[in-house]
């Protein structure tokens, strides 16, 4: 048993990164500003927007809009009278070297929610940036508790075309006010903003009021039609989209036994069952701290150093022999992020040098740097685009050098929504202008759901999990405007995959969070099974690394009830897709219930976010088709069309489902004295987790008939909360 100094130390280090993790997310200063200046402007708010098109003018400004004093030094705001494309006057905004931190230059108007509350509001606008700048058009519904819920809109550069934008709101039965601003980004250039509009939304735009946030629109179809055809093939499964992440610290997250000086078989044996097929290593955030050398040799002389500057700290026990060892223990390759930090070209060259020759197998998959782009970036080394762009060719230079065959991988993103992790919105086009022709590969952060942080306390539950549920949607669109860019900086030479290598289900990163725990619940487990058929479908997509395997507290896909592992919800949908998911991706597409997803939290809001979603694999005559249903309340008739098959021999289906989105198999907070967990939201099942909560059946599927228009058709009723596997053997076309 670990005595409670060696469970301090291991806790401590989760809690450190949970805090800097929180300095990723925090609510917008100017927001927060605001509400305190417009409180004071007068008793009653009123409800609708005043002067949306701009067209009263007092001094050059609008009318109605609040300018704070704190932000005239930031650039300049005025009223044109006219501008190309619009009917009447435009508002614009103009940054100057000033511009940026918490407080941007903007205006903003505080409206009386009331008569919103529990409705869909229309948010509108006619947006268009250039010279570097980014419009931004936001609404936040606040209550006692703080921020409710949130959209954003957002227009990067443009070439000073505007371009119509709308989201729905969903307006939580707590809040009181809605905060509304205008604000740029960036240092140059202008935003022009036009033609504001926030208006009650049109009744199929309205989910169902609380508690049944998640539930199918009503009077929408209770079928879901889900046509296979598996003549067209969309591509080759990449083995690497099944990867995971593990962290040097404090053992590799208790991985590592210090008491036999060997891996923990239990965790070897969980991680087999899991099946991962590449492991991220030695961070996340740690990586750009990491010393590798200082994780080498024996180990009683390997010394403790802090995670990154001023941070706690672990001796070295987990290091690139035991990350290898674990690797290989539970079949996975590994893919190794360098030091760009605070390491330098040579030391990473002699990393590679090392894993061919001293430990083997060859690594050949390498990640040069990891959240350099994040101002607040722990490691310490944030660094401008230009630089990185710059450290990247040298670093490839060295690594190449030793082994040209090697696969190389630059970071990036692009920002969407309220998902801004990246603190320039050019970063990714300066990044590839300058490196893409010597990358093999893009790693992204752009998959993290739904982080609550900064969301107030009286947000409806449910509401949470819907936002969750639809992020799925936005990070489609986001890779797909990826894609894009990429696009126009590759070599037919060098094609660039987009690497997935940090995602997963998150919610908050402090103990004193009422949500910080739900990473295990089935309602993140359908998030998982949502999002992998994301990267399934992106042709562009060849790695993904969730995170994360292991974790001393709340993060880890392996989870802790005192001293033994366990598999949470998540690691289990992961189970069903990498164990039953065949090598060619065919078409599966799917027409079914949708439901209007709130925003909130990192999650743009969704207006027709579907509740069922399916891929499907065709091999040797073995079909596979996974289905999610992520309803709370409502399971749905699924009827599947076979294109191109036309007898199959016997059908089954596997199961696994829950009863509420909160239902999990047990995992717990470890109990530290002096540490105080905030109690957890429970929507009826958290508070009685255990491996019985997720349930994994497996049963006889439908016989099927022959449709009248070709092919093979069969009903099959999708469970709710439940991600379900139906394969056909010997299919035959």
């Amino acid at each position: 048993m670990a005595t409670f100094l060696q469970r301090l130390r291991q806790v401590r280090p989760a809690l450190a990164l949970a805090a800097a993790a929180a300095r990723r997310w925090p609510v917008a200063a100017f927001v927060v500003m605001g509400l305190l200046a417009f409180s004071n402007l007068s008793a009653a708010q009123p409800s609708e927007l005043k002067n949306p098109g701009f067209d009263q003018v007092r001094d050059g400004l609008p009318e109605g809009w609040f300018f704070d004093a704190a932000v005239k030094a930031k650039g300049q705001a005025q009223v044109l009278s006219r501008y190309p494309s619009s009917p009447g006057s435009v508002l614009e905004l103009r940054p100057n070297a000033k511009n940026g931190g918490d407080r941007p230059l903007g205006l903003g108007q505080i409206l009386a929610a009331s008569s919103y509350r529990g409705k869909g509001l229309s948010i509108e606008a006619q947006l268009a940036a250039e010279g570097g700048a980014t419009a931004i058009f936001g609404v936040h519904a606040v209550g006692k508790g703080g921020e409710l819920g949130k959209v954003l809109l957002q227009q990067g550069d443009s070439g000073g075309a505007l371009t119509a934008q709308r989201q729905i709101l969903m307006v939580p039965a707590g809040a009181d006010n809605l905060i509304v601003y205008v604000i740029v980004s960036g240092t140059s250039g202008r935003a022009i903003f036009d033609s504001l509009k926030i208006n009650v939304a049109s009744a199929d735009a309205n989910r169902p009021s609380a508690p049944s946030v998640a539930t199918a629109t009503p009077g929408a179809d209770r079928a879901a039609e889900i046509v296979v055809d598996v003549q067209k093939v969309l591509r080759q499964v990449p083995a690497t989209i099944f990867g995971t992440n593990i962290e040097w610290i404090v053992g590799g997250q208790g991985l590592w036994s210090a008491r036999s000086g060997s891996l923990d078989p239990e965790g070897v044996r969980l991680g087999r069952e899991l099946g991962p097929t590449l492991i991220r290593w030695p961070g996340g955030g740690f990586s750009d701290a990491y010393q590798w050398r200082d994780g080498i040799g024996p180990r009683d002389k390997r010394p403790t150093t802090p995670h990154y500057p001023k941070g706690p700290s672990s001796k070295h026990d987990f290091g690139t022999p035991e990350v290898s060892e674990y690797a290989k223990a539970v079949g996975a390759e590994l893919l190794l992020t360098v030091n760009v930090g605070s390491g330098t070209a040579a030391q990473a060259a002699d990393w590679v040098r090392y894993m061919n020759k001293a430990v083997g197998p060859r690594v050949r998959l390498w990640e040069i740097g990891n959240e350099l782009y994040m101002k607040d970036d722990f490691s310490g080394g944030h660094m401008n685009a230009d630089k990185y762009a710059r450290e990247f060719l040298s670093f490839a230079t060295a690594m190449r050098a030793v082994d040209p065959e090697i696969r190389l991988g630059g970071i990036g993103g692009l920002n969407y929504g309220p998902y801004r992790f990246i603190a320039d919105d050019r970063w990714s086009e300066t990044v590839l202008r300058g490196a893409g022709a010597q990358m093999d590969f893009f790693a992204v952060h752009n998959a993290y759901a739904p982080v609550v942080i900064g969301v107030g306390k009286g947000v409806d539950p449910r509401s949470v999990y819907a936002a969750m549920l639809a992020a799925p949607v936005n990070i489609e669109a986001n890779l797909r405007d990826l894609s894009r860019l990429i696009a126009k900086y590759e070599t037919p030479a060098r094609p660039i995959a987009i690497a997935v290598t940090e995602w997963g289900p998150m919610f908050h990163a402090l103990p004193d969070s009422s949500w910080v725990d739900h990473p295990k619940t089935m309602g993140s487990g359908l998030f998982v099974a949502g999002t992998l058929n994301v990267f399934l479908r992106n042709p562009r997509v060849e790695i993904a690394n969730f995170f994360k395997l292991s974790d001393t507290t709340f993060l880890g896909w392996l989870g802790r009830k005192g001293e033994q592992w366990l598999h949470t919800a998540p690691s289990q949908v992961f189970q069903l897709y990498r164990k039953n998911l065949g090598r060619n991706l065919v078409q599966a597409s799917v027409s079914g219930p949708t439901y209007a997803a709130p925003g909130l939290g990192v999650v743009a809001a969704v207006e027709r976010a579907p509740h069922v979603d399916a891929v499907a694999s065709y091999d040797n005559g073995r079909l596979v088709v996974i289905v999610v249903n992520n309803s709370e309340t409502e399971s749905f008739d699924g009827r599947l069309t076979l294109k191109g098959i036309s007898t199959y021999g016997a059908a089954k289906a596997t199961v696994l489902h829950a009863e509420s989105f909160d239902s999990h198999a047990g995992s717990e907070l470890p109990k530290i004295p002096g540490l105080q967990w905030a109690k957890q939201v429970d929507l009826g099942r958290f508070g009685r987790g255990a491996p019985s909560e997720i349930k994994l059946v497996n049963e006889a599927a439908a016989p099927a008939a022959r449709a009248p228009t070709g092919g093979t058709v069969l009903s099959y009723r999708l469970r709710p909360l439940s991600v379900s596997v139906l394969s056909f053997e010997q299919a035959r076309p």
